[in-house]
């Protein structure tokens, strides 16, 4: 008898552990890998967290968050997203994968199917497949934006959400109001959830975000802290959508984790107050460096109209997993991109870090790309 549940064969971190390793092994490593932004907590957040710890606030909290944070969602959406949510219809939750893992428990069962477009971040596909349901992925490749046709195609009886990751992690696209209005109506037509993750949502440098929420009600909408005000681990997240998919939520929440951080959330109602956007122009010059170079090496970059990823097919017809070794090589850290699709001759470069390591990072990319074409020219 096995001592491990079969679910564990539904998740694979390898690719992400072995960059943690030779995040170890490397003394000084240039680290283009990880969705971390460079910047640290605003002070008045982290203020707001202290003193939430010093005036005891330091309890469980309702289920599905502290009424003032819920007002405050409920406020933003309607402002900032057009999306008209009550403050019952938004959950918070202890950071987004897990609000995500909620938000599938919630609304599947054995053998619903959920598509998601590839290349995506891996819990949208593993999370479905633990849980008993079951994946459809519609490739996106080269450009990174929805194939609608291909998506109503694979719509069955079975289908009960679609996916929506605009601006994406790996690839930064952005998709645009005109495309994501044929999703809704797709979904409206057959009856299907939309799950619209945004929460990048303040890093768009072409076109202008858009929530498909404001269009389509039946959207569940996620979004965190972790990201526009740099509160990776305070682990806060909060999803807005139907009020008895909300109310599933919050009971599973119940079960399963009580409560999120009392402080986290009082430092979040202090964040929310904070004008939003203010990381965009600085990340907006780190992506326009990060595309000049790479324009220049000779690699072809689609997306990257948002987020701050950029998605790169590997030089030399390389598999990923060749590339991103030879990177190592060089102290350069990056993502093999089987992490987020099935084609393996891709490879994730984040611009979270500081100008200065990708300065030095592209400047090791292109002795590396330069070696690899010089070695195909002369094979």
């Amino acid at each position: 008898m096995s001592l491990i549940s079969n679910r564990l064969n539904n998740f694979d971190s390898s690719d992400f552990r072995d960059v943690f390793l030779r995040q170890q092994s490397i003394i000084d490593p240039i680290d283009l890998s990880i969705g971390l932004p460079e910047d640290l907590t605003p002070t008045p957040i982290k203020e707001a967290g202290i003193n939430a710890i010093m005036q005891d606030k330091t309890i469980y909290t309702p289920s599905n968050g502290i009424p003032e944070l819920r007002e405050a969602l409920s406020n933003k959406f309607k402002t900032k997203n057009n999306i008209n949510v009550s403050p019952e219809q938004v959950a918070v939750v202890p950071g987004l994968t897990t609000g995500l893992l909620l938000v599938y428990l919630a609304i599947l069962d054995p053998g619903d199917e959920v598509i998601v477009m590839e290349p995506a971040y891996p819990p949208y596909t593993s999370l479905v497949t633990a849980i008993g349901g079951r994946v459809v992925t519609i490739p996106t490749f080269p450009s990174f934006q929805p194939d609608i046709p291909l998506i109503e195609a694979s719509i069955t009886s079975k289908t009960k959400a679609i996916v929506v990751n605009s601006p994406n992690n790996p690839t930064g696209a952005v998709y645009s109001k005109e495309t994501l209005i044929k999703l809704a109506k797709i979904a409206d037509e057959h009856n299907i959830l939309i799950i619209s993750d945004e929460i990048y949502e303040h890093f768009v440098y072409e076109g202008e975000h858009f929530s498909i929420g404001s269009i389509y009600p039946n959207t569940i909408t996620m979004n965190g802290f972790s990201k526009e005000y740099a509160m990776t681990g305070w682990r806060l997240g909060y999803v807005a959508g139907p009020l008895k998919i909300i109310e599933a939520i919050n009971e599973l929440q119940q079960y399963m984790v009580m409560s999120s951080s009392s402080i986290a959330q009082y430092a979040a109602l202090e964040a929310i107050k904070q004008p939003g956007g203010q990381m965009r122009n600085k990340y907006l010059k780190k992506r326009n460096y990060l595309l000049k170079r790479l324009t220049e090496m000779g690699y072809s970059v689609e997306g990257a109209q948002g987020a701050f990823y950029m998605f790169i097919q590997a030089p030399a017809d390389m598999v990923d997993l060749d590339f991103v070794e030879k990177a190592a090589d060089h102290d350069v850290l990056i993502v093999p991109g089987r992490a987020f699709a099935s084609r393996h001759g891709y490879f994730r470069i984040s611009y979270g870090s500081s100008m200065e390591t990708l300065e030095k990072g592209l400047d090791q990319i292109e002795i590396i790309t330069r070696e690899l074409n010089s070695r195909k020219t002369t094979l």
